[in-house]
């Protein structure tokens, strides 16, 4: 098996590198999202699994970096640092925007023969249905507002003119590329269970929106519904990452994988 990349040499994954056989769980965030927000979930994650984070083009370290211009450019990107990393077994999770990228991204690394185990998707519409959201066109002041009522938003950004200045265009790009995201032609293309996850008070992507993600896979799907807002997953990790690991641990592929 190849040795996964260091950290010093990847542009999308972050996290501590893993051995070269650990199974991942791999985490792409919302629209203005980075990897830090699953800082918590790789402080918790079992020492026999590698909890990776995505980390977007125009953004912290990568803020030199022009931002992506599709979901689908996104997702060449990250499944190719993901296939040069390591062919261990994956669950890909993401949320919001994410969800959309990790879906693409599953289509990727599941051609090339990465033991995929499982997609989880979080607060997003199926991919054949068009995002209705006009956020990426409002003015920043309004946008920010909106930004607001949907939770999730750190404060200080909130608070801080100076900072809504810098993070503004990183937001706006998300957005835009999260609303033109749209695949009429998504049935079947997926053959590993998909888990949907949506929030009882999620005004974005609610329970009732989530159904045609059924769609995308051969295999079988459910929707599992969370107490809570857009940012359900703020106060549900626990479980959400138990689940992610269980379905490493279940998977018939990832289990033939292990016996080589």
């Amino acid at each position: 098996m190849s040795r996964p990349d260091p950290p010093s040499n990847r542009r999308w994954l972050r996290g501590a590198a893993p051995h070269a056989d650990a199974p991942r769980v791999i985490c792409c965030p919302h629209s203005g999202g980075s990897a830090t927000y699953f800082r918590s979930w790789q402080r918790s994650a079992p020492p026999d699994v590698a909890v990776l984070a995505v980390q977007y083009p125009g953004r912290h370290e990568r803020l030199a970096d022009p931002f992506a211009g599709s979901v689908r450019e996104m997702a060449d990107g990250l499944a190719t640092e993901i296939l040069r990393d390591s062919f261990a077994p994956v669950v890909l999770f993401g949320h919001s925007m994410g969800a959309a990228v990790a879906f693409e991204t599953a289509r990727r690394i599941r051609a090339a023969g990465v033991p995929l185990a499982a997609l989880i998707v979080s607060s997003h519409t199926p991919p054949a249905v068009p995002v209705d959201s006009d956020l990426h066109t409002l003015p920043d002041e309004e946008m920010w507002r909106e930004l607001a009522a949907l939770g999730g938003t750190e404060p200080e950004i909130l608070e801080m003119t100076d900072l809504r200045e810098v993070y503004s265009p990183i937001v706006r790009a998300d957005l835009t590329v999260s609303a033109e995201y749209v695949d009429p032609d998504c049935a079947g293309s997926l053959d590993v269970p998909v888990l949907a996850l949506a929030g009882t008070r999620d005004a974005i992507a609610p329970a009732d929106s989530m159904a045609r993600w059924a769609e995308v896979t051969t295999a079988g799907w459910e929707l599992r519904t969370y107490e809570g807002d857009h940012f359900h997953l703020q106060d549900h990790a626990e479980d959400i990452l138990h689940t992610a690991y269980e379905m490493l641990s279940a998977n018939d592929r990832v289990l033939a994988w292990r016996r080589g």
